[in-house]
This record gives structure tokens, C-alpha cells and sequence, in this order.
């Protein structure tokens, strides 16, 4: 077995998760004993969120491995392919700038929708990939904490809806 980058990332995520999990019980308990919505709540959150995809990132990486070892090219393959674009720096700057000039009056759903499509199309990926991904990280992004954490979240033009 071969290490590439995939594994790395992988290992990467899963030691930051280790440490986070080390770290957070020392964290003081919530109110009367809840430990849910004590300090440490979100940041375990977040450390089983690292573990399950840097679990995920390593078998991308075997499944990536056996891509190469069978011919058929896997999706890092497809995104190393734009690697001789001569300006992706400057076009990922202004979709980051246009993204922060239009969160506000387009709202989060819209906006954010628009930007990782945009970046993922910018990184190489399929456009219809790109729409899928966009479009759940939105979705779970938005129920995470619009809904779930009641953090207020630009509604923009979907203010009409009640979003």
C-alpha cells in the first residue's frame, strides 16, 4: 500500500479529532449538570465531524489508488488535469469577493449555492457534481445552524418565503 495525499488528509483530520475528544472534558459542565449544551458541545460536534471524514478521506484514498492501479481516472485526477489554468487565484478572489458583496442581498441559501458551484466548476469537478454538493452542504449548513442552532442567517431575496 501506497500513502498519497488522500491518507494524509485522512490522518490529518483523524489526530485533530483525537485531540479535540482529549481536550474537551476538561471543559467546564453546562447548566444543572446538562452536558449537551455545555462549552464543549460544539467543538465534540465538530471532532466526530473530523473523525467520520477523515475516516471517509483515507478510503477515498484507497479507492483512489485502485483507480490508478485499474486506469480509469478518479476525480482527483479530473481536477489535477486544470492544474495549467493561467489565473485561478485571481478568479477565486473575485468569486470570494463577489460572494461577500452578494450574501447580504441575495441571502445565505442563494448566495452560498451560487459560490461553491462556482468554485467547485473552478476547481474542475462536473458541473453536475458541483450543483449536488453545493447544494447539500447548503441544505445542511442552513439546518445545522439556522434551524437546529437558531442562528440568524441572511434571508435576502427568499425573505418573501419566510426562509
Amino acid at each position: 500500500m501506497r500513502i498519497n495525499r488522500e491518507h494524509i488528509v485522512g490522518f490529518i483530520c483523524i489526530a485533530i479529532a483525537i485531540a479535540i475528544l482529549c481536550i474537551t472534558p476538561t471543559f467546564p459542565k453546562g447548566q444543572a449538570g446538562v452536558n449537551l449544551t455545555g462549552p464543549a458541545f460544539f467543538p465534540e460536534v465538530l471532532a466526530i465531524a473530523y473523525l467520520v471524514l477523515g475516516v471517509i478521506q483515507i478510503l477515498i484514498g484507497f479507492k483512489a489508488q485502485k483507480q490508478i492501479k485499474d486506469g480509469t481516472p478518479s476525480d482527483t485526477q479530473e481536477v489535477q488535469k486544470k492544474k495549467g489554468r493561467v489565473w485561478p487565484t485571481v478568479e477565486f478572489i473575485a468569486l470570494l469577493i463577489a460572494f461577500i458583496v452578494l450574501f447580504e442581498p441575495l441571502g445565505f441559501i442563494i448566495s452560498t449555492i451560487a459560490f461553491l458551484f462556482l468554485l467547485m466548476l473552478l476547481l474542475g469537478l462536473k458541473w453536475w457534481k458541483s450543483l449536488l454538493y453545493a447544494v447539500i452542504y447548503t441544505a445542511v449548513i442552513y439546518l445545522l445552524f439556522g434551524r437546529l442552532f437558531t442562528i440568524g442567517l441572511p434571508s435576502g431575496i427568499l425573505s418573501a418565503l419566510g426562509m
